[in-house]
């Protein structure tokens, strides 16, 4: 790891003493698999405004208005997590938790990469694109990412008109009731999900790994602070910056794809 090396012997060494390790990661973890974030330069809030989309009632606005002025955005939404995979970040991840280190992934991304790298006990504070939640009884059911995909895009092909109507029926029937259903993410105005228990587990741990997060999206922000709080450790990992300074024990400005992978084998005592 070059200039960072005795940094990544740090952490390996604080995790290789850890049991009750948390990780909770941002969208820098998922953009190394090419799922560019939201909030950067030229991420989708920068090209149109969240409140025509973003919120429940301007989306609804929106497709009432001009559906297709959409098609576009959601044509590459497809796209990107269509060709999306775990990355060795990922990956990394689900080694720590068969190593007994890690115990709980909090995360604000929605993709479903940390279940597909196997990573088990996860919580994902802003839900999950590819669990499909019924607007009438609230039911829930996962899907497999790309056969839904496949799947949503057989229908698109199908449709000569856009309109609301037409776009709500891209998403699967509810198997309980039939009614609609709509991505069981968190959009802006909604609660985020499961926060008892990410600030629960937060205050447990004996380390947290903060990785690909500014820092500006709360709670999730807060959860570091939760665990310092009660006395873990914090190692930060994010090649852009630590947005938590004054309590971080190490930080290694690095890709977590590149850095975990490291720690990991360091950890096994296998040559970095």
């Amino acid at each position: 790891m070059g200039g960072w090396a005795k940094e990544i012997e740090e952490a390996a060494s604080i995790l290789s003493r850890s049991t009750q390790a948390v990780a909770t990661c941002g969208a820098g973890v998922s953009a190394e698999s090419g799922i560019s974030t939201f909030r950067d330069e030229g991420g989708i809030w920068d090209r149109i405004d969240p409140m025509e989309v973003g919120t429940p009632s301007g989306l609804i606005n929106t497709l009432e208005r001009d559906a297709e002025k959409l098609l576009p955005l959601f044509i590459e939404i497809l796209d990107t997590f269509e060709q999306a995979e775990p990355n060795p970040g990922h990956f990394a991840l689900a080694d720590l938790e068969d190593m007994e280190i890690l115990k709980t992934v909090i995360t604000q991304n929605t993709d479903n990469l940390h279940q597909e790298a196997g990573n088990t006990d996860l919580i994902e504070v802003h839900g999950n694109m590819f669990r499909m939640k019924c607007l009438a009884c609230y039911q829930t059911k996962k899907y497999d990412r790309k056969k839904l995909i496949e799947e949503i895009r057989e229908k698109l092909g199908q449709i000569r008109e856009y309109n609301i109507s037409t776009l709500a029926s891209l998403a699967p029937r509810c198997n309980m009731c039939g009614f609609i259903t709509r991505p069981d993410v968190v959009m802006f105005s909604e609660a985020v999900q499961d926060l008892p228990r990410a600030y629960k587990v937060s205050g447990e741990c004996d380390t947290m790994l903060v990785l690909g997060t500014s820092g500006v999206v709360y709670p999730a922000a807060y959860f570091p602070m939760e665990a310092r709080k009660k006395g873990a450790k914090i190692i930060v990992i994010n090649p852009t910056e630590n947005a938590f300074p004054s309590i971080t024990d190490v930080y290694i400005p690095v890709k977590t794809g590149e850095a975990l992978p490291a720690i990991v084998n360091l950890i096994r005592g296998e040559a970095a």
